[in-house]
């Protein structure tokens, strides 16, 4: 695996209308602040320390950590979505630590989203992380008890979920071989309760509900409605079967995962599905209603996580897909104007089990990013300046929609806006229209100074007419926004 720094990431353009680099460079203050990256794995110290020296001066406007509660020991990654007890103790760090992290990241401008399991608990018997002693089924720290969960066979024997077309066999089943919540037992949606009121107290902003598909809508809401203020939640629930994201949309955001599996499909070509090509994605309607999603306002637009990254086949873009796609599909995450974006940031693996560089006690080590196989992808400059064109342009709508190949497009948001992606193996040269103003702009993805209120990437001379002449190199892409008037 390959580590990469966010220099050699810059992606090479050949330039028509090009300006000095210390042209009158115009960008505007931040306007959405909502995209969320997933910094997978990463411990809360480290986590504090990137909100104040990257998330927040680059505009990003939540960071998604990994469960903060007690797990199962053990170095795989997936050892973490195995709850013992809610006690804030975790290979990232204790209680106080958390604590830290979040009122460090608000200071800074930036809230935590935390991935949260209240589908289940554990697969087997042992003791905790925190030192609790747990058999499956009997979660004594918590407490819970054998009473307390689902045996869908029936007298007291558990079966899995084997029909994702059958809603009950979903969600009243064990979902691989993990003791099955009772969510509709007040004692359970007390215990549940109790633990994101305690994260909510110190000032998460908001969750993300792995495994939502798992459990019933009303049991959730009844958890949501018992909580202090209105914290953001975003639910995990994939397409297709008798669980289904328009089930839970009113209850939350979802994570739409159709249009992670559009933007991959369209992004490699992909043979015998419908959106093989980068312009299918704007034209010629909408994508919510081409593609038949849920609402931009309720959904949750990822690049890819934990478990898409490593699927086989995938079910996502990652770092290892073919010609510049990872990049070129953040820059459309970032540009395009559906759903609440949720950037990657995770590290190298050579196996689908390995979790993140740990010492010998089982702690997450302290990240370096590019170092000892972290990879930062948010903090790549064509990603993060793609951060601030999103903040800037804010619910501006598509405008000056234009086609190249069926792998080029073009298009404008509102009049502050315009990005150009050529996802073929060709230069693409056009004299583009938009609608900015007349001025100089600078292009963002192809900047070199890591610092969000400089740029030092090649400019453009917008004229009156709103036209400027460019060369996009193969699988590259160009990035312009202006300041508001």
């Amino acid at each position: 695996m390959v580590a990469h720094s966010s220099q050699t990431l810059l992606l090479a353009l050949p330039l028509l209308s090009y300006v000095a680099a210390n042209a009158v460079i115009r960008r505007s203050p931040p306007k959405a602040h909502d995209v969320i990256v997933q910094l997978f794995e990463w411990p809360w110290e480290s986590v504090g320390a990137e909100c104040t020296n990257f998330l927040g001066p680059f505009g990003y406007g939540y960071a998604q950590v990994s469960p903060a509660m007690e797990h199962i020991t053990g170095d795989e990654w997936w050892t973490d979505y195995q709850p013992v007890s809610y006690i804030l103790t975790s290979k990232r760090g204790n209680r106080a630590q958390y604590a830290n992290m979040v009122s460090t990241c608000a200071a800074a401008g930036v809230g935590i989203i935390q991935d949260v399991v209240m589908n289940h608990m554990t697969a087997g018997s042992g003791v905790g992380f925190a030192g609790s002693t747990y058999t499956k089924y009997s979660y004594p720290a918590v407490p819970y008890s054998s009473s307390n969960f689902h045996y869908c066979a029936g007298n007291g024997v558990a079966a899995g979920v084997t029909n994702l077309n059958n809603v009950t066999n979903v969600r009243f089943c064990e979902l691989d071989g993990l003791a099955d919540l009772a969510q509709e037992q007040p004692a359970v949606q007390d215990a549940l309760t109790a633990y994101l009121e305690d994260l909510v107290s110190l000032g998460v902003s908001g969750f993300r509900v792995d495994a939502a598909a798992y459990m019933e809508p009303a049991n959730l809401s009844a958890i949501y409605s018992a909580l202090s203020g209105s914290p953001y939640r975003t639910q995990e629930v994939y397409d297709g079967g008798a669980s289904n994201p328009p089930m839970y949309d009113t209850i939350g955001d979802v994570i739409e995962f159709g249009a992670t599996s559009y933007v991959m499909q369209a992004f490699l070509g992909t043979s015998g599905t419908y959106m093989t090509t980068v312009s299918n994605l704007v034209t010629p309607v909408p994508m919510n209603t081409a593609w038949d999603l849920i609402p931009s306002n309720v959904a949750n637009f990822i690049m890819a996580n934990q478990d898409t990254e490593r699927s086989s086949p995938a079910d996502s873009l990652n770092y290892l897909s073919p010609n510049n796609a990872y990049v070129l599909g953040a820059i459309f995450l970032l540009g395009f104007n559906y759903g609440t974006p949720t950037v990657y940031s995770g590290y190298d693996y050579s196996t689908y089990d390995i979790g993140a560089p740990q010492d010998s006690a089982g702690n997450t080590s302290p990240v370096t990013c590019y170092s000892n196989g972290w990879r930062c992808e948010h903090e790549w400059i064509a990603i993060s300046n793609m951060v601030l064109y999103h903040n800037a342009v804010g619910s501006a709508a598509l405008t000056n929609v234009f086609v190249g190949t069926e792998q080029q497009v073009a298009f404008g948001r509102g009049s502050i806006g315009f990005l150009v992606i050529n996802n073929d193996a060709t230069t693409w040269t056009e004299t583009f229209t938009t609608s900015l103003p007349a001025g100089t702009y600078c292009d963002i993805i192809h900047d070199t100074n890591t610092a969000p209120t400089t740029c030092s990437g090649p400019s453009y001379v917008v004229s009156s007419s709103g036209q400027f002449t460019a060369s996009i190199a193969a699988y590259d892409a160009l990035a312009l926004f202006s300041g508001f008037s």
